[in-house]
């Protein structure tokens, strides 16, 4: 890669950022390569993809071109993950000017023919703190949860399992972000959550940790109903410990309506 952009005229720097890049040790052998290609052009490089796939033999690529900047998604042959994203010297510029999020976690530059990097602030290895829910934010998730619980009951009286994992998985990512929350109003120390749950058995207590396990169902009536169930135990719990650390308000009057209508189907034989 490094042989290929010293060759390549238009190709200004690489930078690496993620785990390869982080003092944190989280690297290991499944972390993969994001690598940013700083350009003169970046449009020689997005209509042709010949100067990837040169790296080696590309099993798989998703190509990415509506983002601020785009991106290649590619596996090689073996397994190696490189996320490259693609972006002209304004993206140095900007990040002149204050690091972003990820670049504030570590990031390492491998080639920078012009200096363009020079300005470039050291990495703090800060994350990202996640601010408490206001009240907006938090209604609108526990809303949601409830909304879809009250009615998942219904396709499972279908046998429409699928549209039951579907519905299923509205409420897991109401869930998740009722964890994230729960974790940092919980913390005296800054909590890392990272995203999509990523590393989740570190910032989640012992007993939370379990009770997930039994928030996941097979692909069945019975083991759903279980689930769905265990589900809104769950949330119901963070949700209302989350407000208490907060000084949020809970909906107590629409849980136990929901509450009280899955109670009415729990004499059906799912």
């Amino acid at each position: 890669m490094l042989a290929w952009a010293q060759r390549d005229d238009n190709v200004i720097a690489l930078i690496t950022t993620g785990s390869v890049s982080r003092s944190d040790a989280r690297r290991d052998e499944f972390s993969d390569l994001d690598v940013e290609v700083i350009a003169r052009d970046p449009q020689p490089l997005l209509a042709d993809d010949n100067w990837f796939m040169a790296f080696g033999e590309v099993w798989v690529m998703l190509r990415f071109d509506e983002r601020k900047y785009p991106t290649r998604l590619v596996i090689y042959d073996g397994g190696s993950k490189v996320d490259f994203m693609v972006a002209g010297v304004r993206r140095l510029e900007e990040l002149n000017e204050e690091l972003d999020p990820l670049y504030e976690r570590g990031y390492r530059v491998l080639l920078d023919k012009d200096r363009a990097s020079g300005n470039l602030p050291p990495a703090s290895g800060r994350f990202p703190v996640r601010a408490a829910p206001t009240q907006t934010e938090y209604d609108a998730t526990v809303e949601e949860f409830w909304f879809e619980a009250a009615h998942l009951p219904w396709y499972l009286a279908r046998e429409d399992l699928w549209v039951v994992k579907f519905r299923d998985w509205t409420m897991k990512t109401d869930l998740l972000k009722m964890l994230e929350w729960h974790a940092t109003v919980h913390s005296e120390a800054p909590v890392d959550v990272w995203h999509i749950g990523t590393r989740m058995k570190e910032w989640v207590d012992e007993a939370t940790w379990c009770q997930i396990h039994d928030a996941y169902a097979r692909f069945d009536q019975q083991d759903s109903w279980r689930a769905l169930l265990a589900s809104a135990d769950l949330f119901a719990r963070l949700s209302r410990e989350t407000a208490q650390a907060s000084g949020l308000t809970y909906p107590v009057k629409l849980e136990r309506h929901v509450r009280d209508y899955l109670a009415s189907f729990d004499a059906r034989p799912f």
